[in-house]
Order: C-alpha cells, then structure tokens, then sequence
C-alpha cells in the first residue's frame, strides 16, 4: 500500500476513499489522469523443481477527473480457471456499495458506504451470509485536518443461524482498533488494538527513484506480539512515459516460491 497524506485536502479524501474502497491486493501510487485501468495479477504457487499451481485476478478500476474511484470489479479465478471470489464496487444513492461473492466459503456479502458532506467515507456496514450464520460488521472512520485517514474502529458480531435462516441464539461479539500513522507524507504504520487484547502492528517502508521522481519498492512487516510474522515485499519493474507503473511483483517472506506479478494497463482522459 502507498496510502498519502499531504496538505491537499481534497487529494487526501481521494487517496483515503479509494484506500477503504479496495479490499484486495492495494497497490496504489497517485492517479494522475487516468481513467480506467485493467490490473491482472497472476500467482504462482511452488518454485520450478515442483509441480506449480496458479490463481489469477482480473481488476478493472474506473477514476473520475479527481482520480476517486467510482467502479471496481474485481474476480479470482483458481488454476482451472475458475471464479472462486468477486466484488463489485458501484455508487448507489447514499454513496457505494460493494457486493461480494465468495466462492469457496459459500458466502455473500454486501458493504455500504457513507459519506460527510465533504465525500469522505465515514462509515461502513458490511453483511455477510453463509448456510449457518450471519456476521455483522460496522466500520467507524476518523480523520484528520488535512482529510488524512488515521483510524479506523472496527464492530462486529456473528449470529448463527439454522437450515431455516432463524437465529440459535449463539452470538458473537468483537472489535478492533486501526490507528493510521504518517512519516514524509507516507503510511508508515499501522497500530492494530483487538478486543481480546492483542496488539499488532505493520510497519512500511519505501524506495524512490529521486531521477525519474517515482515509487520503485514497497516494504510492509507485520508484527505480531513485537515479533515479526511477516514482511512482504513489492517491487515496481515497469513504468510508461508518464511515470505510472505497469508490472509489479510482490513476494512474501517464508514463502519464495510464492510470488505474484500484476500487470497493468491503463487509459487516460
């Protein structure tokens, strides 16, 4: 993730927006100009000596003239090139909602966005059902002056249902605290508070090519317990005459022989 946060108001809703917007596989840099872009990230799964598997993702993203996004469709598809997950993100009347598909696990789920009178997402509701339960999750954003998301907190509960869709009487209950933290106008970590009193954290760190005035890498540690349980590492390959990335690799530790490459290919105003 590259998530900015600078002294244009509006540009920080934009970035803020289409943060909260993209649920799977945020990579993201300034949107300058663009109006749709295709993004297809392809993931291997075993080294070379073994026998290798794959999933692909298909990503369309369409801007307005601010660069928010205003549609997004997104499917995964398994090795045998079959649908296993979506989303659908499209404005409605009280501002967006992204419809979800799970293949896999049997469920559908709907997200729906509200926003201030400035456009900023305030609030998120999302419902998901499955066979036997019904998990509620309610999103509360705060920002700062500068429109700068940094916090999120997070409610949820499950119910379980019966073959009838008629509530057990089993719940659920918990919550979650994001807090959102800046260095040099960038994300540089995520504090996370659960309610069963664990804290984690991710930290991120970038590389720039001061010549050509671009992001080329993209660091993310997650720690949990203060230990670190992950690092993911993104690379930028490729760039068109106007600085956008169009190739990206992003590989994570303990698991080099998995590795995924995006593409993508873009449209201007």
């Amino acid at each position: 993730m590259a998530l900015t946060c600078s002294d244009n108001l509006t540009k920080n809703t934009v970035e803020s927006n289409n943060y909260i917007f993209q649920i799977l596989d945020y990579i993201d840099s300034p949107i300058k100009d663009i109006k749709q872009e295709i993004r297809i990230s392809t993931t291997k799964l075993g080294s070379d000596s073994d026998d290798v598997s794959s999933m692909t993702a298909k990503h369309t993203l369409t801007y307005d003239p601010n660069g928010l996004i205003t549609q997004s469709h997104y499917d995964l598809y398994s090795e045998k090139n079959i649908r296993i997950y979506s989303e659908h993100l499209q404005k409605n009347k009280s501002g967006w909602e992204n419809i979800i598909e799970d293949v896999e696990d049997k469920t559908n789920s709907i997200i729906q966005f509200s926003t201030d009178e400035q456009g900023k997402i305030v609030v998120s509701q999302q419902t998901k059902k499955a066979a036997d339960f019904v998990f509620i999750e309610t999103d509360n954003y705060l920002y700062d002056t500068n429109n700068c998301l940094i916090n999120k907190n997070v409610q949820w509960q499950l119910k379980e249902i019966n073959e009838n869709g008629q509530y057990t009487g089993t719940e659920q209950k918990g919550g979650s605290t994001y807090t959102f933290e800046y260095q040099n106008q960038q994300l540089a970590k995520v504090l996370y508070q659960f309610s069963n009193n664990m804290k984690n954290e991710s930290d991120l760190s970038y590389q720039y090519d001061n010549e050509h005035h671009r992001l080329i890498s993209i660091d993310a540690s997650y720690l949990s317990a203060g230990k670190e349980a992950a690092h993911y590492a993104t690379k930028f390959l490729t760039f068109n005459e106007k600085n956008d990335w169009l190739t990206v690799t992003k590989v994570k530790n303990n698991q080099y022989g998995k590795q995924t490459t995006v593409t993508r290919e873009l449209t201007y105003y």
